[in-house]
């Protein structure tokens, strides 16, 4: 993450608190995250020479005013206009760190060879929840190249229990053993 990410992640974040709206900012951003990472073009669009710095700033104006918070919609018109649109999945997940830090939050990502159910996924929630001390916010992924088990990563740690760690470190022994 770069330091023009840290940077517009926190003033964000802090614009948010000043005006008491954290919750529903952090669901608007997660929201355009997701939509960004769906439908990458668009801020490449955002990005690109072709484009005045007006056009930039009118495309996210007609997509999206009165749609977001109007700090959130300044911010896009920002990162448009300087051409640094390619920052905000990361200015987002600054604003979620630093959410997260003031709430007692733990963000943890489960990657599955299949998606959990509902009562797999509380079970996973509860026992992280008594580990950590803190509230867990859980974002899943599922790659089927993992064949089974989880892999959970949080801040500066990663747990890996798949079955295609497991297969890895059977076949790294193997070669070890024969050679």
């Amino acid at each position: 993450m770069t330091e023009v990410a840290k940077a517009y992640g926190k003033t964000l974040y802090d614009l948010a608190v000043e005006c008491e709206n954290e919750k529903e900012m952090l669901d608007e951003i997660t929201v355009l995250r997701q939509a960004f990472e769906e439908n990458p073009q668009f801020l490449t669009l955002m990005n690109t020479p072709n484009l005045t710095k007006e056009e930039r700033v009118a495309v996210v104006d007609e997509t999206f005013g009165g749609k977001v918070h109007s700090y959130l919609l300044n911010f896009l018109k920002i990162i448009a206009e300087n051409g640094t649109a390619h920052e905000f999945p990361d200015a987002a997940a600054q604003f979620r760190r630093e959410y997260n830090l003031e709430h007692g939050i733990e963000t943890v990502t489960v990657v599955s060879a299949v998606a959990l159910g509902a009562e797999q996924e509380a079970e996973l929630v509860e026992k992280l929840s008594q580990a950590t001390g803190k509230t867990i916010h859980l974002e899943k992924k599922v790659d089927p190249s993992v064949l089974g088990g989880l892999r959970l990563q949080m801040e500066g740690l990663q747990m890996d229990g798949t079955v295609k760690n497991k297969l890895n470190a059977i076949r790294s022994r193997l070669l070890h053993t024969t050679a």
